[in-house]
């Protein structure tokens, strides 16, 4: 059973559960902390504000739920948003507190380098030993929407000191950031959207059902 996180502002929510269901996973949507602590894996899906989602996430009771259950070892994906509100804090309007399990910050991309923002279309995850890209070529590409990042190299040898067994995956969008996070063993999470990446997209998906 997958718990789908719901913090109550629509976005991405439904089109990740309908990629959850056409590959065949028995899903439940909930925003109660309880049950979300208790859950078997769980999926947090996020669009929009680094501000706004975590008003809305304190609001609800859900930070303490996450972090209990990412404690406890179960198996957790952030995907966008769901992801950036993982690090410690996002410069989007005011400079905002995140659930602070990854360290570092998630900054806008450098308009003197990045000609076009948001970062939005089809590029490539570069890295290994993931176990959500088992059997995915390492140049196929994903779906990106986005004009806040983790950028690399910031933060690297924080993120390496608390997560020793970490692998991390970046992408490049004229700054290189990072795209894909996995602690070395429940914790996983995707700049990129699964969801709206095709077979690969859904491969990943179900590469975390399997795990």
């Amino acid at each position: 059973m997958i718990t789908v996180i719901d913090y109550k502002t629509g976005g991405n929510l439904f089109s990740v559960c309908n990629s959850l269901e056409a590959i065949g996973a028995d899903i439940v949507i909930s925003s109660n902390p309880e049950q979300i602590e208790q859950a078997e894996k769980i999926i947090f899906p996020g669009v929009g504000s680094f501000e706004k989602a975590m008003q809305e996430i304190k609001s609800l009771g859900l930070d303490h739920a996450i972090k209990k259950s990412i404690a406890r070892k179960t198996k957790f994906l952030g995907i966008c948003v769901g992801m950036q509100v993982l690090f410690e804090c996002g410069h989007e309007g005011t400079i905002s507190k995140g659930l602070e399990i990854i360290p570092g910050q998630i900054e806008k991309f450098d308009e003197k380098i990045c000609p076009k923002i948001p970062h939005m279309g089809w590029n490539t995850v570069k890295g290994n030993a993931s176990p959500l890209f088992k059997d995915i070529s390492p140049e196929e590409h994903f779906y990106f929407v986005h004009s806040f990042a983790a950028k690399v190299p910031n933060e690297l040898e924080n993120i390496n000191k608390k997560f020793p067994k970490s692998n991390i995956y970046s992408t490049e969008y004229f700054e290189k950031f990072i795209s894909h996070f996995w602690d070395g063993e429940n914790l996983f999470a995707c700049q990129f959207h699964p969801e709206k990446s095709g077979e690969a997209g859904l491969k990943l998906l179900k590469n975390f059902i399997n795990l």
